[in-house]
């Protein structure tokens, strides 16, 4: 859980600590579009975590207006970010988490024409290259997308999905990592998907888990250390999937699961805690070891949650392996 600072941070993103009432708007559930929800908690000024009555899923009401736009920041801050990654020196946080995510793709569909939505720099989508896939990338922010071609001479299309070049029917694998939970209409953006996708094509799908941060908030609580917390990360992700609901997700949009994977836990870097700037390489274990560690463990009982077929709520993050029905 982080706690949000007094004093903002030097980073390419155009997020802040504080929402006012003209900056959020209200909204259906992105599922089943009911009104009805029972209020979880409140985040940054204005921002509202709610669940859905009807079909449990939790999600962002009321959430920021154009939320695309806190990634189109400047530029030259996001190089700093991932200067030394750019430069071949560093390697990016979560390359090991990008490694083992291909290499489950990969069992499944291999090689083929892969297309990463909402690929930000390109720093999954420089793996699935080195892998082998012929690699396709789309984001609609103009910082991001000119960074990735630059540096990682990658083919990024800057642009939305429903406005791209892309032909039907193109793509034997369409990864979606880090990105589902920040869209705003999830059902007609999965449409999207299936008319790009193959008939034997593969879909990979990884979001954190909805259960996961409703655990995290619970603990909160009874800790009473909720206050200023930024458990959900509620100014980009605004919609939170358990099993139950991402499953209920995909067969609204006409896909079935393959295979259910809980990948590592996401070790985020700590240095903008200690010299003011966020960078994207991996910080010393030393500076963060206590929440290194919980987050292993939470995994590690996460999957024997999943073995168990019990409801998930330690492991940190879901990757969902879906095929066309």
């Amino acid at each position: 859980m982080n706690t949000i600072k007094v004093a903002d941070y030097v980073h390419g993103g155009t997020q802040k600590d504080f929402y006012s009432e003209i900056e959020v708007e209200n909204c259906n559930c992105p599922l089943c579009n009911s009104n009805d929800f029972n209020f979880l908690f409140r985040e940054r000024g204005n921002i509202g975590i709610v669940e859905c009555r009807n079909c449990n899923l939790i999600y962002v009401n009321p959430r920021i207006k154009s939320l695309e736009k806190i990634y189109w920041g400047d530029p030259e801050k996001y190089f700093e970010e991932a200067r030394f990654i750019f430069l071949d020196k560093k390697p990016h946080h979560r390359d090991r988490n990008y490694i083992e995510e291909l290499k489950q793709i990969k069992k499944h569909k291999f090689p083929g024409k892969l297309l990463d939505i909402g690929c930000n720099m390109g720093f999954f989508l420089r793996k699935a290259k080195e892998m082998g896939y012929d690699s396709y990338g789309i984001d609609p922010s103009p910082s991001l997308t000119q960074l990735g071609r630059k540096y990682f001479d990658l083919n990024i299309e800057n642009n939305f999905l429903e406005k791209s070049s892309f032909q039907g029917k193109s793509f034997d694998v369409i990864t979606i990592i880090d990105v589902f939970e920040h869209i705003t209409g999830p059902k007609e953006f999965l449409k999207q998907v299936h008319g790009l996708l193959k008939d034997d094509g593969l879909v990979c799908i990884k979001v954190p888990n909805g259960n996961y941060n409703k655990m995290k908030l619970s603990i909160a609580k009874v800790l009473q250390k909720d206050e200023g917390a930024d458990i959900f990360d509620s100014y980009e992700h605004i919609v939170h999937y358990s099993i139950l609901t991402m499953r209920k997700m995909i067969k609204a949009c006409k896909f079935k699961v393959k295979e259910l994977f809980q990948p590592l836990p996401i070790q985020s870097p700590v240095w903008h805690l200690y010299v003011g700037q966020y960078f994207q390489y991996p910080s010393p274990f030393c500076l963060d070891w206590k929440r290194n560690i919980a987050r292993n463990i939470f995994y590690q009982i996460g999957k024997i949650e999943g073995v168990l077929k019990l409801p998930v709520y330690f492991s940190p993050d879901l990757m969902f392996l879906i095929e066309k029905e």
